[in-house]
């Protein structure tokens, strides 16, 4: 169901489509997502327009559609204030997401587990929430949460976002190995837990060391062709879904065939 809002702009009312979380939860069913399905979300909540019950509307649809049995994850990233630091302290519990309201609300919820890696740590619960945290080493390689995902056949889910937020196509990048990338690792770096006991962080990034940055938003369009893309409109976002294994399918061999297919090199 959807609930609408008004504002002014020069001069005149206009409207502007919102939406509730019985609406949300439509919109999440034709982007394909059932009960016990394991999902992985971007998210912009401003994209919405106006959300009845603002961020919490929209997690509590998600779990209404996953029911007891499904598992959400969302990204509670930090690589923009940690990736090019030399020793990072990274707090479970205080230290903030940069990746918007909805996944900064989800990870503060009773029960939600937040991941130890110290830039693409994610927040989860559900089922599968032990699996998904990963080992707190690779940031998208074996043991990580994306390698979960990818077991588990996670939805990517895009909500008023495009594809140049689908995290999951660095995985990619990594298995294929692509020549712009190097690890690093966070040596003397500390995690600090919410019951706040101290680890030595084992975390490994996989930065861009050529100054390219991503070129990810002709994925839709590509994944759209193949028939692997789901589309809707829930309020004013327009949001995509697809299996994570398709997105590995049809991304694998067009990085194999060309290395910088999914990078913009630098401009002089």
């Amino acid at each position: 169901m959807s609930v609408s809002s008004t504002y002014i702009m020069s001069g005149e009312k206009m409207s502007s489509p919102g939406v509730n979380r019985s609406g949300i939860q439509e919109g999440l069913t034709r982007l394909g997502l059932l009960q016990d399905d394991v999902v992985f979300v971007h998210s912009s909540l401003s994209a919405f327009g106006q959300v009845e019950g603002g961020p919490e509307s929209v997690i509590d649809a998600f779990l209404g559609v996953l029911g007891p049995g499904g598992t959400l994850v969302m990204p509670t990233f930090t690589w923009g204030d940690f990736h090019s630091e030399p020793v990072v302290e990274f707090d479970l519990q205080n230290t903030p997401c940069e990746t918007g309201l909805i996944p900064e609300t989800f990870r503060k919820r009773e029960g939600v587990r937040r991941s130890v890696h110290i830039c693409h740590s994610v927040a989860v619960v559900g089922t599968h929430a032990l699996a998904v945290l990963g080992d707190g080493v690779s940031s998208f390689g074996l043991g990580s949460t994306f390698d979960a995902l990818r077991k588990l056949d996670a939805w990517i889910v895009l909500l008023g976002v495009t594809f140049q937020s689908c995290t999951a196509l660095h995985a990619v990048e990594e298995f294929v190995g692509v020549p712009y990338r190097k690890h690093r690792d966070y040596k003397d770096s500390t995690v600090i837990l919410p019951d706040g006991s101290r680890i030595r962080s084992e975390s490994i990034e996989y930065l861009r060391q050529d100054g390219s940055s991503n070129d990810f938003t002709k994925m839709a369009a590509i994944l759209d062709e193949k028939g692997a893309l789901r589309k809707t409109s829930i309020g004013s976002s327009y949001c995509m879904s697809v299996r994570i294994r398709e997105l590995f399918r049809i991304t694998q061999p067009l990085l194999e065939q060309d290395s910088g297919f999914l990078s913009r090199p630098a401009s002089n």
